[in-house]
């Protein structure tokens, strides 16, 4: 038979006060604390403009702004993810071209998997029987069996990434680079955001001038301290970190696109923003040649990074259309030359990256198996609260069949619970909503956060399986969910140029 689905939790919690640290920025003040309604209601919750709940609106306008690039990306969340026909090959060895450098190998740091429970999901449910019929503001559990990843030699991939430190020579501790923050951020929100969360005891920042224009890079995935470890905080501090694809337009005869950016962000001081950005890559080849490559698709295309978890050392980064990829804050290396923003790779007696400083390298993958129903892995978050602790992920589709997924992890190994080799999903849902950008489950409800709901605006909704969402305003563009559980706040990401803010709201209950 199949796994019975995990009984509905339903517990509630009650918003929590602000951190203290108020917000500042171009609009002054916060409000007067949350307010929500029901999806059954006439109006949004707190929206500047409203539209009937369970209407699409209108995809948010594509930027106009031009940081004088040569290759500008556009706006477009009525879409889907722009590496959906890709899948992820798996990471295996490949041979590197001779390149001069370090010439060094260290043994592999052994790897372990968590626990192995009682065999489950001996007789997985048909495809056909987790595409039911939606019906919009309505979470419908079904079962997880149907849903199945392999994992990667992840043995060998921290090997390979232990000789690439090696023959760099250049690796450095995440302390470090904390000690090398080089950009501020402007504290606060903009009037056009903190207008649409007034009412809300928000905290948050914007980018610098450049990287809130820039529409090459454009952020997706939030996570932070509070997910990497149990007392909230690394290296005594509290921290976010925040993915960025590299969005370009290319020809199947262009060079690669640059990947995934990861900007480390400290936020021990709300009036006191610094940040800096590194670069995720690929591991290739082996021993002497290994080297390195920007976080692509096999297309060529940047990997869409559209939700990110810290879990220990490691980081989850979402596939779109394969499951996920892994890398290991623990292994950072630092570059030689940053010069050449087209360079990637050992060559020439350099390491760069991208013109990035400081390099992530991946580790592992766990991809979909052959016998697994499909499903997109458009966003991921860490619920910690859960019993086992979950890897949430969920599919953006403009339409009412989007679905989340819940993954048992192992908290102490950092590797996802495997059965027999396979990891199956603990359950999935249908998640009754559209444009579906984040989702994280929290002490038993379910929190999506979609985009373009009412016109441009973004929503974030709350629900328990076999009930009716409630709705909370949430601003343009918004992405990946994070919680940072101390603080009982709720994080996303604001991806459109010159809109761009990150944001923590009190979370509320259902």
């Amino acid at each position: 038979m199949p796994r019975l689905a995990l009984a509905t939790l339903v517990f509630l919690f009650t918003a929590c006060s602000d951190d203290p640290a108020t917000s500042t920025g171009d609009a002054s003040g916060t409000g007067p604390g949350a307010s929500t309604s029901s999806a059954a209601s006439t109006t949004d919750d707190l929206a500047p403009t409203s539209t009937t709940p369970g209407t699409t609106g209108a995809p948010a306008p594509t930027s106009t702004s031009d940081p004088g690039t040569s290759d500008p990306g556009t706006s477009d969340p009525g879409t889907t993810d722009p590496d959906t026909s890709d899948t992820d090959s798996p990471l295996t060895s490949t041979t590197a071209p001779d390149t001069t450098g370090p010439d060094a190998t260290t043994d592999a740091t052994p790897d372990t998997t968590g626990p192995t429970p009682d065999p489950i999901c001996l007789d997985p449910p048909a495809c056909a029987d987790v595409e039911p019929t939606a019906t919009e503001h309505q979470l419908e559990l079904l079962d997880g069996c149907a849903f199945a990843l392999a994992p990667s030699d992840f043995a060998a991939g921290i090997a390979r990434a232990d000789a690439l430190l090696a023959r760099t020579g250049t690796a450095v501790t995440l302390d470090d680079v904390l000690g090398q923050l080089n950009r501020e951020a402007v504290p606060g929100l903009s009037a056009y955001q903190a207008e649409r969360m007034k009412n809300h005891d928000y905290v948050g920042f914007r980018w610098n001038a450049g990287d809130g224009a820039v529409d090459y890079w454009y952020p997706q995935g939030i996570t932070g301290s509070s997910d990497a470890r149990a007392d909230h905080k690394v290296g005594g501090k509290r921290l976010l970190l925040v993915s960025w694809y590299h969005k370009i337009e290319r020809e199947p005869t262009d060079p690669p696109a640059r990947g995934v950016r990861l900007s480390l962000v400290d936020i021990s001081d709300l009036d006191s923003i610094h940040y800096r950005h590194l670069l995720l890559v690929t591991p290739t080849g082996d021993g002497p040649d290994v080297n390195f490559a920007a976080a692509n698709t096999k297309s060529g295309d940047a990997l869409h990074a559209g939700g990110i978890a810290w879990v220990g050392d490691r980081l989850y980064v979402a596939s779109t259309s394969a499951g996920f990829r892994v890398y290991d804050m623990s292994r950072i290396f630092e570059t030689t030359a940053s010069d050449d923003e087209a360079a990637i790779g050992i060559a020439g007696g350099k390491v760069q990256a991208h013109g990035y400083r400081y390099a992530v390298p991946e580790i592992g993958r766990y991809n979909l198996t052959a016998d697994s129903c499909p499903l997109r892995f458009s966003a991921v978050a860490l619920d910690r609260s859960a019993d086992p602790p979950v890897l949430v992920t969920a599919e953006y589709m403009t339409d009412l069949t989007g679905r989340l997924a819940r993954w048992p992890i192992d908290l102490d190994s950092t590797r996802l619970v495997e059965n027999g080799g396979t990891v199956f999903a603990l359950d999935a849902a249908l998640a009754g909503q559209t444009r579906t950008q984040g989702a994280v489950t929290y002490e038993g409800v379910y929190y999506m956060s979609c985009s373009s709901q009412a016109q441009q605006w973004g929503r974030l909704y709350r629900n328990l399986p076999d009930s009716t969402s409630e709705i909370t305003a949430w601003p343009d563009g918004p992405e990946d969910l994070y919680v940072e559980r101390d603080l009982k706040l709720i994080w996303t990401a604001a991806e459109h140029p010159d809109k761009r803010v990150t944001l923590g709201i009190p979370m509320q209950g259902y």
